[in-house]
């Protein structure tokens, strides 16, 4: 089964759906699409906001991910948490010929063990799709800074910090308007090669257009190279 539709994110606003629309999962980081489609969106005032770029190398790629798992050159164990209203876990060994997993939800709260070659079960670790339109809005702007250089679970990364709190005046009018007022996400990921997510840890709060809150998430990523 296939997880590229996230109940949490319907309650996002127009805007956010406007970015979905311009920016493919793959156009975070390894792509062919241009990079300027993937921070546009609509301002409040019905105007296209031109978002400030940093250079980030290969970037953040959510779709490197899928692929390491759908067609894995090597072993490695892979994790993702989803803790929010819309809770979701996923743990795997995957190796070049098979992946042993399990995933569980709100509907499914016992583990779900799965075991078939990557090519037959790889979708049951599809959840970490569900953060492509939060790193649609973030990627090259000045809320993700590179932090340098660290070897995190067996793999040479670049460590970027991501805080929507930093950016100029058209940035935090874009983090509002997909956010809401005073909404904000803050973390730090470390990438491999091709921009590749080998660890996360990132906090996302979602405000209604009243300020008040209207959604928390937590998300932690891994891949640990065996």
């Amino acid at each position: 089964m296939c997880f590229s539709a996230d109940g949490r994110l319907a309650a996002f606003r127009h805007v956010l759906l406007a970015i979905v629309g311009m920016a493919s999962f793959g156009a975070l980081g390894c792509t062919t699409s241009p990079a300027s489609k993937d921070t546009a969106a609509k301002s409040s005032h019905g105007e296209t906001p031109a978002v400030t770029q940093n250079n980030l190398g290969p970037g953040i790629d959510l779709n490197c991910v899928i692929n390491h798992i759908q067609n894995p050159t090597e072993s490695f164990h892979y994790t993702f948490r989803d803790d929010s209203p819309n809770h979701w876990e996923e743990e795997a060994d995957v190796t070049p010929h098979t992946i042993d997993g399990s995933f569980a939800n709100n509907s499914l709260p016992q583990p779900q063990q799965f075991h078939g070659t990557p090519q037959e079960v790889w979708s049951n670790l599809g959840a970490i799709r569900r953060m492509a339109s939060l790193f649609a809005i973030v990627r090259k702007t000045s809320a993700v800074v590179n932090s340098g250089t660290e070897h995190v679970n067996g793999y040479e990364t670049t460590k970027y910090s991501i805080d929507t709190s930093r950016g100029n005046a058209t940035e935090q009018e874009l983090y509002s308007d997909v956010l809401g007022k005073g909404g904000f996400a803050k973390g730090t990921v470390w990438t491999a090669s091709q921009g590749c997510l080998v660890k996360l840890t990132l906090d996302e709060e979602l405000h209604s257009k009243d300020g008040s809150v209207q959604d928390k998430a937590h998300y932690e990523e891994a891949m640990v190279r065996k």
